[in-house]
């Protein structure tokens, strides 16, 4: 069950950073305590997955793996949830920042998987 306050609407945390450049291409798989889920859009700040983990609440650690959809390829990432649309069944990760990998690595898929 979801910890939320009003179950019919996006509920936002003040301090999510909406104004981010948006990657839709390539869609990357993400894995939360075994629960996979596929991205709507992602930026280099944070993830729109599509799908909400049971238990999901705002400011909540999150932490997991992800990579290119159908690829091999995968990385370690921590963040914390920004916003569950319960209405478009979306949750949305910032990111923490602190892994250089993921700062590499994002990029280079855009360049490799992005144009597929």
């Amino acid at each position: 069950m979801l910890h939320t306050p009003q179950l019919n609407r996006s509920i936002p945390n003040r301090f999510e950073q909406r104004d981010s450049f948006r990657i839709s291409n390539p869609v990357l798989q993400v894995e939360i305590e075994g629960n996979y889920f596929l991205t709507e859009n992602w930026s280099l700040n944070g993830l729109l997955l599509c799908g909400i983990i049971q238990n999901a609440a705002l400011d909540m650690p999150i932490y997991g793996t992800f990579g290119p959809n159908k690829s091999a390829e995968i990385c370690k990432f921590g963040g914390r949830i920004v916003r569950i649309d319960l209405n478009g069944n979306q949750m949305a990760v910032e990111l923490d920042g602190s892994s250089r990998e993921v700062a590499a690595l994002l990029p280079l898929w855009v360049l490799k998987y992005g144009t597929k």
